[in-house]
């Protein structure tokens, strides 16, 4: 079979002047924007580097269950560069958690437990809130026992764990690609 291969352009442009025109945001006319949580971080890189994500996804909000006062905010704000001021975030504490989850969302842990569904064979709901673990531990069972269901990310090679932010930033485009088929979002 001959493939016709046809001249692109190849020179940089800058990303907001690629996305300016495609309306990727036209998605959350069909569903309501995710949420993420991320569980105990001890690493403020990667909760920049989450608060970034959130900000890349078009997120309502980015959550971490835990301390502040343990967390090297100038580190944070550095990974989290243009982000940090672009969409909400906050510590929230356990109790405090339920609160921010609004009716209708379904709570998605990304954690390798024994029920676990593969992600890439699992149709994600509409409204979900996505819950990551911790860098060492991943997420506390307490907290796993109020996920409505789990998802895993298949991984061949011999090291079988993502860094948090690898995981989350999997998942939730995995989560996009899907809405955008679903919506036709183009």
């Amino acid at each position: 079979m001959y493939i016709k291969r046809i001249k692109m352009q190849t020179e940089y442009i800058k990303s907001n002047e690629l996305f300016a025109d495609k309306g990727f945001e036209s998605l959350y006319q069909f569903c309501k924007k995710p949420i993420l949580v991320a569980d105990q971080l001890r690493n403020p890189e990667n909760a920049g580097a989450l608060i970034r994500l959130a900000d890349n996804i078009g997120a309502a909000e980015m959550l971490f269950i835990g301390d502040s006062t343990a967390m090297r905010m100038i580190r944070l704000k550095r990974a989290a560069a243009s982000s940090f001021g672009n969409i909400p975030w906050s510590f929230v504490s356990d109790d405090a958690i339920i609160q921010h989850i609004p009716a209708g969302y379904t709570k998605i842990g990304i954690e390798t437990t024994r029920d676990a569904l593969n992600l890439f064979t699992t149709e994600l709901p509409d409204n979900v809130v996505f819950f990551a673990g911790n860098e060492g531990k991943g997420m506390r069972d307490e907290l796993i026992s109020q996920m409505d269901y789990c998802v895993y990310i298949p991984v061949p090679g011999p090291t079988r764990s993502l860094n948090v932010t690898h995981a989350v930033a999997v998942v939730v485009f995995e989560w996009l690609r899907q809405k955008m088929l679903k919506f036709n979002v183009k």
